[in-house]
């Protein structure tokens, strides 16, 4: 669900959902999955207000469920989408009053009670969910009891409660792949999907889970935790050939919440793709870390055909970065960047403004960082202003202090508007919504006035990518998708009206 029916972000393929449909599939469970997202691509329908719900609509897909369904699962990842999913899980309930209501995801893994509350849901999984959904559909069918499942919550006498949580699972490598065949694939890829970069049929991967960090802005303390699990390289490229060799998959968007951590790890990685020779190309388009990508780790995600990298130092403060616990060294992430650049790799830089505790001071500190960065080579920039995320430290502190409540619509709604360019509330004590939107748009001017005047030829080469839509960034896919395109369009129908 979007505020605004023309800037909003595209669908792909949802990773999650198929890990989850992968789990109940090797138990020999019967499923049918309904992608709202890919089966209504175009459809844009008005919610409320000025909202908007991007794919089927809501009684299109209640009447998409097979009338004998026992057991109806919902993926609840994002807490902008509450409202919407919320009016779903009713209609559901209402057609099918018999039928188990679950639920899982980041959402609702950061807040149960309200799901459980608001909606007539009978549980939740909280945090990673293969095993847990594989126990709790077990009990749901021999009837154990549910208090016994862990990592589950559920009303009892109206009042929320919680299994015991369940252990991280250990051997990602035996997670079942993702159950990618139920999905209507071929509509990602004719719509030509992907997070990142499209450069061919695409689809997401995860070679690793969880974080060990704590980031104060972040929900995967509370979600994943901070055990940090990686598959063994081989058994991540095997996922990667069968892949290709079934769907014929020439990209992989890397899902992972931090991809390389420890140079061994991502050099084996490489060297088996280089090694088995597989004709692909990957991408980090959600971030990773830095210190173990110098000139030697670069050239190898290369040349095994990593061509775009998301790098997420936040900010350009050491102040800021010590208060969110965002442990990355400033001066080591500028070098990484530069051997990235070096090696051939396409770079895109996420960044916050507008923490609680930001200071005009710490925007400039960060505008330096920004100016270093594109002299580094950085090729993208996404300025955000800061998102309370439920399930995050920051969001929790901000609870408390009354400035943010998702128990109300109003609240909710604050989110959503939250992810607009020019967002209408910020939750700095030190800067004004007006201040922070100026410093959105000069730290924006000033990377890609100084990336141009720096490397004067990378103008003329985004707007030949843009024309011959061989895109290498996410700039020229921006603007190709909303402006470009609507131009050349404009060009085709006069010449066709002539």
């Amino acid at each position: 669900m979007h505020k605004s029916a023309s800037f909003a972000l595209l669908p792909t393929a949802p990773l999650g959902l198929a890990y989850i449909a992968g789990a109940l599939n090797q138990e020999g469970h019967q499923l049918q999955v309904i992608d709202a997202s890919a089966e209504g691509f175009n459809d844009v329908a008005p919610f409320i207000g000025d909202l908007y719900i991007y794919g089927l609509c809501i009684d299109e897909i209640v009447s998409l469920i097979s009338p004998d369904t026992e057991v109806i699962c919902l993926a609840l990842m994002f807490t902008n989408n509450w409202l919407s999913s919320r009016e779903l899980i009713k209609k559901i309930k209402i057609r099918f009053p018999n039928s188990i209501l679950l639920a899982g995801g980041e959402h609702a893994t950061a807040a149960p009670d309200l799901c459980l509350q608001q909606a007539p849901l009978d549980y939740i999984v909280l945090g990673e969910g293969e095993e847990t959904i594989v126990d709790l559909v077990d009990a749901l069918e021999n009837k154990r009891e549910i208090r016994d499942v862990p990592g589950v919550a559920f009303l009892q006498n109206q009042k929320l409660l919680k299994t015991k949580p369940r252990k991280r699972i250990k051997e990602v490598k035996d997670i079942p792949w993702p159950a990618w065949e139920l999905f209507p694939l071929q509509k990602y890829f004719d719509q030509k999907m992907s997070h990142g970069v499209f450069r061919g049929k695409t689809l997401p991967v995860m070679a690793t889970r969880g974080c060990p960090y704590t980031c104060t802005f972040c929900s995967n303390p509370q979600m994943w935790g901070r055990k940090y699990e990686m598959r063994p390289p081989s058994d991540f490229v095997d996922e990667l050939v069968f892949l290709n060799e079934k769907y014929g998959v020439v990209n992989f968007d890397l899902y992972d919440l931090t991809a390389i951590i420890f140079k061994d790890w991502i050099v084996e990685m490489c060297s088996e793709i280089l090694d088995r020779g597989l004709d692909i190309t990957y991408q980090l388009p959600s971030g990773t870390r830095a210190e173990a990508i110098d000139f030697e780790v670069a050239d190898l995600l290369f040349r095994s055909g990593c061509k775009n990298i998301t790098y997420a130092p936040e900010s350009g403060s050491k102040e800021v970065l010590r208060r969110v616990k965002k442990k990355v060294k400033i001066g080591k992430m500028l070098d990484s960047i530069r051997y990235s650049y070096q090696a051939g790799i396409n770079i895109h830089l996420n960044m916050i403004i507008g923490f609680p505790e930001d200071t005009h001071k710490n925007f400039w500190q960060t505008w330096i960082f920004i100016v270093k960065a594109s002299w580094c080579g950085a090729h993208d920039l996404a300025m955000a202003v800061f998102t309370p995320y439920p399930g995050s430290e920051l969001y929790d502190e901000l609870t408390k202090q009354g400035k943010v409540d998702i128990y109300k619509d109003e609240g909710i709604i604050e989110i959503i508007n939250s992810y607009d360019l020019w967002p209408s509330k910020v939750y700095s004590n030190n800067m004004g919504e007006t201040m922070v939107k100026m410093y959105v748009f000069i730290a924006l001017i000033t990377f890609y006035g100084t990336n141009y005047l720096f490397r004067p030829q990378r103008l003329f080469i985004t707007l030949r990518n843009i024309v011959t839509k061989n895109h290498e960034s996410r700039l020229e896919q921006i603007l190709y998708k909303n402006f470009f395109k609507n131009i050349l369009n404009f060009f085709s129908f006069s010449k066709a009206s002539q």
